[in-house]
């Protein structure tokens, strides 16, 4: 079997010994480092997850097969809480009924055919340049920091230096964030002989399989946004072992420019536009059309323009 084949059922279903040969087999392939495997537990549902590094991007394993994609709005069931947050939404903004409402901010349900790929675990920021300490503009920085105070963060007319020091006042970690425009992005994933998850890829790769709206279920807080809780399952990695579509203020672009997946640039939260629109923006289906035409227009800007990193196996 090519690994691209390998399905859902068929990775789990393979005894502990043969799962470690396919891993170190596609490790081999692909010139990884295996990290192991683990078997994941994520709301009531269990998956052996792989890891690979690959130049110090982690990448974990995620099956293909035949996927039901996408969400059809008229079977969601909100609870009392949703209910009235999104009656108090829609009174003051002219939305439709919330049943409509979700079915018009999701993709339509579809089956596809995906093959296996390997996931970044975390999304990757090519407007992000890493620094090394004894870089020219980071010791102009550190010469003017007090050693003990944690860290610091400046900006320049190019870009923001962001640097952080341990206690002693030693540089742990240094960046430069610039903005770029969309190609940019695309190219500075490509000279990494990488590229960014396609929609379908992404919703995939975010849900898991997983059949209610968000990739936990159908519910969620109604008494805060998702950007002001730091626990909960929407900061947990998912089954497939990725931190994926945690935060409305991070979205992730896809090989689609005008498809933006995991968030809407924090607009319903920070409009406080009300809990249910809020949450709904991490919905694994959630499409907002316009901002992700706005997003990528000449009139659209970010410092940062995340993507989702694939390998493709052979």
């Amino acid at each position: 079997m090519r690994y691209a084949d390998l399905t859902f059922a068929q990775w789990n279903d393979l005894p502990d010994d043969a799962a470690r040969r396919v891993a170190a087999g596609i490790a081999d392939r692909h010139g990884l480092t295996p990290l192991g495997l683990e078997v994941r537990a994520y709301v009531g549902r269990s998956h052996r997850v792989a890891r690979f590094d690959r130049d110090g991007m982690r990448f974990a394993l995620v099956p293909g097969g035949r996927p039901t994609l996408g969400y059809d709005g008229s079977r969601f069931r909100p609870d009392p809480g949703q209910s009235a947050d999104y009656a108090e939404s829609a009174d003051e903004y002219g939305l439709p009924p919330l049943n409509e409402f979700v079915d018009a901010m999701t993709t339509p349900e579809r089956v596809t055919e995906l093959p296996a790929m390997l996931v970044a675990v975390d999304a990757y920021d090519p407007c992000q340049i890493l620094l090394e300490p004894d870089d020219p503009r980071v010791r102009e920085l550190v010469a003017t920091v007090e050693p003990g105070i944690g860290g610091r963060r400046t900006f320049e007319p190019d870009g923001g230096l962001h640097v952080e020091f341990d206690r002693a006042g030693r540089v742990t970690r240094a960046r430069l964030t610039r903005q770029v425009s969309y190609d940019e992005a695309m190219a500075g994933i490509e000279s990494l002989g990488l590229r960014t998850a396609t929609p379908d890829e992404w919703e995939w790769a975010c849900g898991a399989g997983a059949a209610t709206l968000f990739r936990w279920g159908d519910d969620h807080p109604v008494d805060a946004y998702p950007s002001s809780l730091r626990v909960g399952p929407h900061r947990e990695e998912n089954l497939w072992g990725l931190a994926i579509g945690q935060d409305p203020y991070r979205q992730e672009a896809t090989t689609e420019p005008t498809v933006v997946c995991g968030g809407d640039g924090g607009g319903a939260t920070c409009g406080g536009s009300g809990f249910f629109l809020g949450w709904l923006t991490l919905a694994t289906a959630y499409r907002d059309d316009d901002f992700g035409r706005w997003f990528a227009s000449d009139d659209g800007y970010a410092d940062e323009i995340l993507t989702r990193p694939v390998i493709e196996l052979s």
